[in-house]
């Protein structure tokens, strides 16, 4: 039965969808790598199982399966019967390269990696299947989140001048990755982020100069007014399309006539999505029932709210920035 999975030359062989079949042993064990800290204890000189066994505090055989696999993935390296970091590995899983992707793997494994159970329930009615997070998958997720959206925080910064506006409030802001951008940037600017009461907590307790976190349900309690711009980044993509209606009302609610608005967000503008965003409107669908939306779509969607889209505009792929004002 091996040479059924074996191809070397001929006709076309199944190996690449026994692969991706497979995909998800690999994603487990590459989080349980990271979990026992194995790639930093592989390091770019050869490590054999047995001190990746030692340093991981794991057995020897779970060390050799794993590095096995993962070498295989061109994760790792393998000299003899030992193995190194390949290059991207050692500058994004270890701590010791320009970034550090680990948090990533805490989110997907502890948290998309349940939802992803039901995907073909999801896929087949588009509701999403992500239950109610405790205080560890927040904390995994809000810091995904913040990882993955720091560059383009410092991106709209730098392309949108705050400098005309007072008073930012930041809609369902997370860690506050967007405000803290753009405070840093505009220091008579202050700001207002609104999020659910567990993750408003944690930015109220690092206590950043001019942003004030306001727990709340944006669908259950009334959004804070009084500010000259409301900012929604990556947060309409976790919505179905009747939800983002209620929220562009919402937000209408809240805004003064001088009031502009800011969609930040993996808008579409052609039918395939960018590389970068390819796993978007699979992963948004599942945790939540959202999508990767048209920017046709979303300037309907502020029409029918009472707003008035006046510009889009590229930021770095996938993102970039719908503007609008109250109609």
């Amino acid at each position: 039965m091996a040479r059924v999975f074996e191809s070397p030359e001929g006709p076309p062989g199944p190996a690449r969808i026994i692969d991706l079949y497979c995909g998800y042993m690999l994603s487990k064990t590459m989080f349980a790598a990271v979990e026992f800290g194995l790639f930093a204890a592989a390091g770019p000189d050869p490590a054999t199982p047995a001190e990746l066994a030692e340093r991981c505090g794991i057995p020897e055989r779970s060390a050799r399966a794993m590095a096995d696999l993962l070498a295989e993935a061109g994760l790792l390296i393998r000299e003899g019967l030992a193995f190194r970091t390949a290059p991207d590995t050692e500058a994004f899983l270890t701590g010791r390269g320009p970034a550090d992707l680990r948090p990533l793997a805490r989110y997907w494994d502890t948290v998309s990696y349940a939802a992803w159970d039901n995907a073909t329930e999801v896929f087949r009615t588009r509701q999403g299947s992500r239950p109610t997070l405790d205080k560890a998958q927040t904390e995994a997720y809000e810091s995904a989140v913040a990882l993955v959206t720091a560059e383009t925080a410092g991106d709209l910064a730098r392309a949108y001048d705050f400098g005309r506006h007072r008073r930012l409030l930041d809609v369902g802001g997370g860690y506050g990755t967007f405000s803290r951008a753009i405070l840093a940037a505009y220091e008579k600017v202050e700001a207002t982020l609104v999020d659910l009461p567990e993750v408003a907590a944690t930015v109220a307790g690092q206590a950043v100069p001019r942003l004030t976190a306001v727990g709340a349900d944006v669908f259950e309690q009334p959004l804070p007014e009084g500010h000259d711009v409301i900012l929604v980044a990556n947060f309409v993509h976790l919505l179905p399309p009747e939800r983002i209606t209620e929220l562009f009302r919402r937000l209408r609610v809240a805004a003064a006539p001088d009031t502009t608005l800011l969609l930040v967000d993996w808008w579409r503008t052609g039918q395939l999505p960018h590389p970068s965003a390819r796993f978007g409107a699979g992963e948004f669908l599942v945790i939540s029932g959202g999508d990767l939306y048209q920017v046709d779509e979303v300037t309907a969607w502020l029409t029918e709210s009472g707003w008035r889209s006046t510009d889009h505009t590229p930021l770095p792929p996938p993102s970039s920035v719908i503007t609008a004002v109250p109609a």
